[in-house]
């Protein structure tokens, strides 16, 4: 019981966080100019914006698997694919409960029996690889854009120090892993650079085609943001970090959510396919271990 209860305390404080992110942003634009800009948007952009982040989904699926084979658990690249979606429906539409990543693990350990602990750094290790190549993404976008920050001429420096620290956090907490360090990264590096140019394109289909770079650079800092376990799917903490820097950048506030706005609903859109496989599980034609062992 004090375990529900903590847990429901802290899916309210991150309902709370969230909508108090969201009114604060809605109170620093126009929301009628957000939509200005929705409206005018051309379609034919976002279709391959769309498309785009497909691809970046697929990659990371792909990702996923690495790391499960080098668990003992192996998994057909089909079976994956409807897994990882399956997870980023509940990872988006149910953020609050099991989620995603607590589902894949439950599943994967049930059919394959390769260690609860196992499927868990799984999930650790792939979002820990993310992070490091949005980190060193970020570094680069910093260097392009127009902020200029009191140490900024030695910001280079983190690169090496994010991979460094990513060799470090595998070797002594997620040791299974470190031989596959490079496949996780590059996989990583190619999912966000999908992403990347998805970003760029829904920009173009904004008519934004000046201030690239700076509008990227708040793109990736807000991606740090939502990894962050401060919010229900790290909705409002996205839209907070674009609103900030936009004043420390002098860019337009309305296109700066309509670009987080836009991102999300695409995101979401491709997520709400992962309903097909709530109704027919990925493992569903194969043998129910427990009755097997009955």
């Amino acid at each position: 019981m004090k375990q529900k209860i903590k847990k429901f305390s802290i899916n309210l404080l991150k309902f709370g966080v969230s909508a108090l992110a969201i009114w604060y942003v809605l109170s620093k634009i126009s929301f009628k100019e957000v939509l200005g800009v929705f409206s005018t948007a051309n379609i034919y952009y976002l279709i391959v914006s769309f498309f785009l982040l497909v691809i970046s989904f697929i990659f990371s699926a792909f990702r996923q698997n690495l790391s499960f084979r080098n668990t003992g658990a192996h998994i057909s690249q089909v079976l994956n694919i409807k897994l990882f979606w399956l997870g980023m429906f509940y990872n988006l539409f149910l953020p609050g409960g099991i989620g995603g990543d607590g589902y894949k693990v439950y599943l994967v350990n049930k059919y394959r029996k390769n260690g609860l602990k196992n499927n868990i750094g799984t999930m650790l290790v792939n979002r820990i690889a993310g992070l490091v190549a949005i980190g060193m993404i970020t570094v680069v976008l910093y260097y392009l854009s127009g902020l200029h920050l009191e140490y900024g001429k030695q910001m280079w420096l983190a690169i090496p120090a994010i991979y460094g620290s990513y060799l470090l956090v595998l070797k002594y907490f997620l040791k299974r892993f470190l031989k596959i360090h490079a496949g996780l990264f590059w996989w990583s590096l190619a999912l966000q650079g999908m992403q990347f140019i998805s970003a760029i394109l829904i920009l173009v289909a904004f008519h934004q085609t000046s201030d690239l770079f700076d509008y990227l650079f708040l793109f990736f800092v807000s991606a740090i943001a939502t990894a962050l376990p401060i919010t229900i799917g790290g909705i409002g903490a996205r839209e907070m970090v674009f609103l900030i820097g936009a004043k420390m950048l002098g860019l337009n506030n309305e296109l700066c959510i309509a670009l987080s706005l836009m991102f999300f609903l695409l995101s979401a859109i491709i997520s709400l396919g992962g309903l097909y496989w709530v109704f027919l599980p990925p493992f569903r034609r194969e043998p129910n271990p427990h009755n097997q062992a009955s």
